[in-house]
């Protein structure tokens, strides 16, 4: 763990983010999508980087907006999972949402994903409501669950 920093991203790490978004997430997140999303003021995605592997290994983003946060992604690349990387990001993505005045972070995770629902509620997220075929590439319904700050 010593070797991770979780960092700001950046254009020149978006190439890397989209390798580990595709490798890891069931929706297409696309190079073009990730250099889009730095753009905008109200995104902040941060990646965490492994200095001895010289690569991006997960990454984070989330959009706020007046004072609410929507994570929009979280991944660790597979080999790399069960270490506390996820905590790093998500911990990371928890400080700036406090930095920029949001009172909560709201995301959608799929029924199905079991791991990630219980990584959250261990986060102290928790369920609000379900939304109905939210997701495609299978067709399923959404969790939406939320942490007050």
């Amino acid at each position: 763990m010593d070797s991770i920093r979780i960092l700001s991203m950046e254009k020149k790490d978006c190439e890397q983010v989209a390798l580990v978004a595709g490798n890891n997430l069931p929706e297409k997140l696309t190079l073009e999508t990730l250099m889009d999303v730095l753009q905008y003021e109200y995104n902040h995605f941060y990646i965490a980087y492994d200095t001895n592997m010289d690569k991006v290994i997960g990454f984070a983003g989330m959009m706020v907006i007046v004072d609410e946060a929507e994570l929009l992604y979280i991944a660790v690349d597979s080999p790399y999972r069960s270490k506390g990387i996820g905590q790093l990001l998500l911990k990371q993505v928890e400080e700036k949402a406090r930095q920029s005045c949001a009172n909560r972070i709201l995301l959608e995770v799929r029924n199905s994903n079991k791991a990630a629902q219980c990584f959250y509620e261990k986060n102290d997220f928790t369920l609000m409501t379900k939304r109905k075929a939210y997701y495609s590439n299978p067709t399923e319904d959404a969790l939406i669950m939320e942490k007050r700050l």
